[in-house]
């Protein structure tokens, strides 16, 4: 993929993740299409690109959506790094080892977020929206990746 068109993708993902992705929500959680993305750009390019990468996407998703969490430029990296260093040690290519670890990021990333907040009812959290946001992600960023490459016919990962 081109830089630019990258950087368009984050665009668009940006835009999706303020509009679209709220009307789509499950009982109060909604995908992370910049988390897929980030898995998917650490898995293609490895741990130095993924966590560069995770910087600049979370830190644009931090001034987009005004959020209060400053962490995810840190939890953007981290995610970046760990899923390019030891995601691209195991067999990839199936679309339920994907989802798997589009799930473990998706907890791994909010979990740096609790603990950055402190917040006091990280249970109640994690059970009421990381969890089923990171099983929402997951499955809907593994679909989506499949429709483009049955349609699209490429591959998004070689």
């Amino acid at each position: 993929m081109r830089k630019f068109s990258l950087w368009f993708l984050v665009l668009v993902l940006l835009i999706l993740q303020v509009t679209l992705f709220r009307k789509i929500e499950v009982w109060g959680v909604r995908p992370d299409g910049i988390i897929v993305l980030l898995v998917y750009i650490a898995l293609a390019f490895g741990p130095v690109v993924g966590a560069i990468f995770g910087f600049f996407i979370c830190l644009a998703e931090y001034s987009v959506l005004s959020s209060t969490l400053a962490s995810l430029p840190l939890a953007g990296t981290l995610i970046g790094y760990l899923v390019g260093r030891y995601g691209t040690k195991i067999m990839y290519e199936s679309y339920f080892v994907q989802l798997v670890i589009i799930f473990v990021s998706v907890l791994v990333f909010d979990i740096i977020n609790f603990i950055w907040l402190g917040s006091a009812e990280f249970w109640m959290g994690f059970l009421r929206y990381t969890i089923p946001g990171a099983a929402y992600t997951a499955l809907a960023g593994v679909i989506v990746v499949a429709i483009v490459e049955r349609i699209g016919g490429l591959r998004i990962i070689a």
